[in-house]
This record gives C-alpha cells, structure tokens and sequence, in this order.
C-alpha cells in the first residue's frame, strides 16, 4: 500500500492521480487522505504517510525543511466574489488595502473578505503575494477548506475570497488581478501574478513503490493529468 497525504487544494488532483495510477499498477493500492497544507506536512513528519502533495513549501529554517522535495504542477490563486459583485478587475495594491481592511466597500456595497484558516497553504502563499508583513483584517471570515470558501462567496453578496483556480466551477466569479485572468496558460508562463507550485515530499529520498509513483507523476502519464484543469 502507498499511503499519500495531501493538502486541501491538491485533494481533488491527488485524488485523480491514485486512481490513475491504481488503474495501470492494479497490483498497488494507493490511500489518500486530506487535510489544510500544515497538518499535512505534519503527518507526513511523524511517519503517516510515504509521500506528501502540497501546496506551500516554504521556510527560512534549515532546521524545519523537509528532506526531499520536487515541484510537480503550477497552480493560481484565483480571487473570488459573488456572481454579482460590481468588481470587475483589482490590481494587488487594491487586494492588499481590501484584506488589510483599508477599503471596506465598492461602489456603495459593503465587502466581506473571506480567508482561509492559519496552516493553509493556499493562505499562505496568498499572504506571502499579497500581504506580505501586513495581516489579515481583524473582520475577516476565515473558512476551513476550499469548498467552505467557494461556498460562502457564492451565497454572500459582497464576499471576496481567494481558492486555488483548479476548483472553479462557475458558481463564483474570478476576477483579473492587474488585468490577467488565472487559467493555465497565465499561470504557467508567470503572467498571472498568485501563482505557487505544488509539491511532492517525502522524508527521505523515495524509494521502491514510492520512488515509482513519484516518477510516474513526473513523467508523461501523470503530467498529463496535473496539467489537464
């Protein structure tokens, strides 16, 4: 058994890739479970899990790296609001002052800003772009998962948030960020100013099944999918 965790925006990508690579090793069974990027790591640190897919990978302390690690897929961070939102495009001078709490309406309606909660990659890539030393405002409705957030919006006249571009639907409304929209294209060749990679990691260099898994998603078969959103 190959036993993956993953973080919360990988889920619906890691999910596709097992059972991909299930279908063409049925010899393999592969676990996937997910939680927010932090908890993941986390369970990957403490042994629950051969290999981890992420979505933020970054720190200063040598100490708290992970061992080994590989990017395999580009992702956006698409801004989000209500389907009737009178915002049509923001720059990030204007996303940062709406997140710090500095605007708090547009065009006589009330914004509500919409975040993820603290151990989220997609948060902290987000304020990592976006923030930077700034927090985010105090009124701010924090939602445990992708979906909570794409959920909220979507019911919420007003409500601007920020999800990973790979789970759009349709029942919110991506807007530009200084005048490019987050589809792959943009996000691959660095137009799109939110974007992160996402990551495989391990403990150690892989091994046997994992070391196999790993390649195949490096390779051909398993590009295919990551790129296909």
């Amino acid at each position: 058994m190959l036993r993956l965790v993953a973080a919360d925006s990988c889920g619906p990508l890691a999910g596709e890739l097992a059972a991909a690579y299930e279908a063409s090793h049925p010899w393999v069974t592969v676990q996937t479970v997910v939680f927010d990027s932090a908890v993941a790591e986390e369970t990957l640190r403490i042994g629950g899990a051969d290999l981890a897919l992420l979505s933020w990978l970054e720190t200063d302390d040598e100490e708290e790296k992970i061992p080994w690690s590989h990017p395999f897929g580009r992702d956006g961070i698409a801004v989000v609001v209500h389907p009737t939102s009178l915002l049509t495009e923001i720059g990030l001078v204007h996303l940062q002052d709406i997140f710090r709490g500095r605007v708090q309406e547009w065009g006589g309606e009330v914004l509500t800003v919409v975040s993820r909660e603290e151990g989220s990659g997609t948060r902290a890539a987000f304020e990592n772009s976006v923030l930077g030393a700034h927090d985010v405002t105090l009124a701010a409705v924090a939602m445990p998962s992708t979906a909570t957030v794409i959920g909220y919006v979507a019911r919420t006249p007003g409500a601007i948030g920020y999800v990973s571009a790979r789970w759009l639907d349709g029942r919110v409304r991506a807007l530009p960020v200084e005048g490019v929209y987050p589809n792959r294209a943009a996000v691959s060749d660095g137009s799109y100013p939110l974007a992160r990679s996402f990551y495989l990691a391990a403990m150690a260099e892989p091994t046997g099944e994992t070391r196999e898994f790993a390649q195949w998603v490096l390779g051909m078969e398993g590009q295919a999918i990551v790129e296909r959103w």
